[in-house]
């Protein structure tokens, strides 16, 4: 694993902060995908997992004294231009990015696992520290959120039981319910395009880690690991596409930080290849449906064989059946019948 070598600096708030003076190489946009035998729209979910799986060259700590970690990473990806201000994901909102942590009180910013700890993402491993799903949060909200799936109101509990804004402190458009969270509408393609990376990230290989999934039925995904609600995460990719911030935060996270990049940040169409198209919102609470054959998202994989050349046609005349449909004044077991009746299958067209 590589490490970058660090820089001590005093930020403005007068406390410590680390910043990577060894940037990753190979993280600007027209060189990070270069590897690929194809382009990116053409390339197949499993080639783009294992490149971004590759180049995730380094795991930050959770929390260290004497290296960089998380704390330091969000206050590197999601200040202002003055470093003296930091966004809120679900607040939408710019508060002093010194001092922060976790106190009794819940009155300063802290950090949000974007996908839930207790959905799949563990305390140990490279999903509970990638950047890319880590964001600064109100502390208040980020306890509203809880582990909530992302759904707007309705989805799957009545409408009476929403909560807009989901909390004092949260964007006016946001909502809540007992199952759901809506971030606010100018976050929410950001948040979709964060839950799509860990899906394509994490499948279960690196160590102390779950394969990810984000579904439109995520408590049917085992081991506790699904997230929802697809459907609306891609509507939310579509209409909330990404902006000059995200993309400069995104070549942030792999140039000073991991080393990796979010493909769907970069090639928002890939979201639509590799997960589908959503379906339509649920109505009164009902939910998606769950049950019955599902027909599996397009892989942008190419096909493996040529497939097989169709049937020519023949004149050949179907085969038919005699079935017995019953007998007449008789026994139908032991003994003659005086007559039986019987039907061809198919029916023919012949006159009688």
């Amino acid at each position: 694993m590589r490490l970058a070598s660090l820089l001590f600096f005093i930020s403005s708030g007068g406390a410590p902060s680390l910043v990577s003076s060894q940037p990753f190489a190979n993280c600007d946009l027209s060189s990070y995908y270069s590897t690929l035998e194809k382009s990116p729209q053409q390339t197949s979910r499993e080639k783009m997992h294992n490149l971004i799986k590759s180049t995730h060259r380094r795991e930050l700590p959770y929390t260290s004294s004497s290296e960089q970690d998380v704390w330091d990473g969000l206050l590197a990806t999601d200040t202002d231009a003055t470093g003296q201000l930091i966004q809120l994901i679900y607040g939408d909102k710019e508060v002093p990015a010194i001092p922060y942590g976790n106190n009794n009180k819940c009155d300063l910013w802290n950090r949000e696992h974007v996908w839930s700890r207790s959905r799949g993402v563990g305390k140990e491993g490279m999903d509970n520290t990638d950047l890319h799903h880590m964001r600064p949060a109100d502390c208040n909200v980020n306890v509203a959120r809880s582990n909530k799936n992302f759904a707007q109101c309705g989805t799957v509990d009545k409408l009476s039981n929403c909560e807009s804004p989901a909390h004092p402190e949260a964007a006016a458009d946001t909502q809540k319910d007992k199952n759901s969270f809506l971030p606010p509408a100018s976050k929410r393609g950001d948040v979709a395009r964060a839950i799509l990376y860990m899906d394509l990230r994490y499948d279960g290989d690196d160590p102390d880690t779950e394969n990810l999934v984000v579904s439109d039925c995520p408590e049917e995904v085992p081991n506790g690991a699904g997230i929802g609600y697809l459907s609306q995460l891609l509507q939310w990719h579509l209409d909330d596409p990404p902006d000059e911030g995200e993309k400069n935060r995104n070549e942030e996270v792999c140039t000073n930080w991991q080393g990796n990049r979010n493909p769907f940040v970069d090639h928002p169409e890939l979201a639509t290849a590799y997960f589908g198209t959503p379906r339509p919102l649920p109505q009164n609470g009902a939910g998606y449906s769950c049950s019955g054959p599902t027909t599996p998202p397009p892989t942008n994989d190419p096909p493996t064989k040529d497939p097989p050349p169709p049937t020519p046609p023949t004149n050949d005349p179907p085969i038919a059946s005699l079935i017995i449909t019953g007998v007449i004044d008789g026994p139908r077991s032991g003994g003659l019948p005086k007559a039986i009746e019987l039907y061809a299958w198919p029916p023919t067209n012949d006159p009688p």
